[in-house]
């Protein structure tokens, strides 16, 4: 836009030159004071010319045709440069690649396929960095972004087995991964932020083997879980038992002959009770009294 106006406005110093300049009655150009005029939008393109406004949430790299690139970047804003600089502007908001169909290959000779997502930045105090090696981001993505990724991964994966990655392991493996594409990512000027893997596609047979697993595992712990159960019964039964067999033996104890000997007189009417024997004869129970 800005190099748009420039070109309009040196058309229109042309035109005012040519306007006053040119005598329609002797069809000849004469140089006179009203061509002056034209000195207005000239000096208007070279004051545009040397002002540059570099837009939020990006840094601006200077690049001269004489010193080359500027290591101090232009923050946002307003700028005043020479005529033959340029500014290229690094975007500095969080950016974010989608990568499909990244093959990585595990410890134990499988292929699984991921489809991830790469958040990164580019800092401020790096934009001359990527800059420099790059030029703009959409050749940073190009180059590195997913290449990296897929570097990261494939390392990682190497040292797992493909049921652990898709189990167990699987966030230990994006952590390791992770580590490694921050390094690498820094390297070259940028800010890793994090890294997704949004699925994974081990084939249709390792997918049942892993299923068959999962279920065989569950039975075991519902097994395990029914075995301590049973366990928990017997020794709460156990323990009911003792303590009932104790209560009683502790019941038998205290009945001594004295305690029955109260028992009976709290219970007699105060009438002595006769029995008869087989052969006639009676005996009295107040004896057990005595």
């Amino acid at each position: 836009m800005k190099f748009l106006i420039s070109v309009i406005l040196i058309v229109v110093a042309i035109a005012i030159i040519i306007r006053f300049g040119y005598d329609s009655h002797e069809d000849t150009f004469k140089l006179n004071k009203g061509q002056s005029l034209a000195i207005i939008p000239l000096l208007a393109a070279l004051v545009m010319s040397c002002i540059t406004f570099v837009s939020a949430n990006t840094v601006g790299v200077k690049y001269s045709a004489f010193n080359g690139t500027s290591k101090e970047t232009l923050n946002e804003g307003l700028h005043f440069k020479t005529p033959f600089d340029k500014i290229y502007e690094i975007d500095t908001t969080v950016q974010e690649r989608s990568v499909k169909a990244v093959m990585v290959q595990t410890n134990d000779a499988q292929f699984l396929t991921m489809n991830i997502n790469v958040k990164y930045q580019v800092t401020t105090k790096d934009a001359f960095k990527v800059y420099k090696g790059y030029k703009t981001l959409d050749t940073l993505n190009k180059n590195i972004i997913a290449n990296y990724a897929q570097q990261a991964l494939s390392e990682v994966c190497t040292q797992y087995n493909i049921i652990d990655i898709l189990g167990d392991k699987r966030n230990e493996v994006l952590a390791k991964a992770s580590e490694l594409l921050k390094e690498k990512y820094a390297n070259e000027g940028v800010t890793f932020k994090s890294l997704t893997v949004k699925d994974m596609d081990a084939g249709d047979e390792i997918e049942k083997a892993i299923k068959d697993e999962a279920v065989a595992k569950k039975e075991v712990e519902t097994a395990e879980q029914k075995k301590q159960k049973a366990q928990k019964e017997a020794e709460t039964k156990l323990i009911e038992a003792q303590g009932e067999a104790e209560a009683n033996a502790a019941k038998s104890t205290q009945l001594t002959d004295q305690i029955l000997k109260e028992k009976i007189i709290e219970k007699w009417n105060g009438e002595l009770s006769k029995v008869g024997g087989s052969n006639g004869t009676m005996f009295d129970i107040s004896s057990l009294l005595d």
